[in-house]
């Protein structure tokens, strides 16, 4: 996997915390449904991300500089 659909995942998930939000705010029906599966998209591109960076090889020269 690529790092850009990590942040691919990440971006949905910031869109879907977005329309969630709005559905809880407005009391539509499934916003507590959308929150939720924006933070699991939320968690999963940021692990996938951390995991990316830490499977580089040149991590620790990256990480110092």
């Amino acid at each position: 996997m690529k790092a850009k659909h990590a942040l691919i995942l990440y971006a949905l998930g910031l869109c879907g915390d977005a329309f969630g939000a709005l559905f809880t705010i407005q009391h539509w029906a499934g916003g507590r449904d959308v929150l939720l599966a924006a933070t699991i998209l939320k968690v999963s591109g940021i692990l996938l991300l951390v995991v990316k960076l830490l499977a580089y090889p040149k991590v620790k020269e990256f990480l110092n500089s």
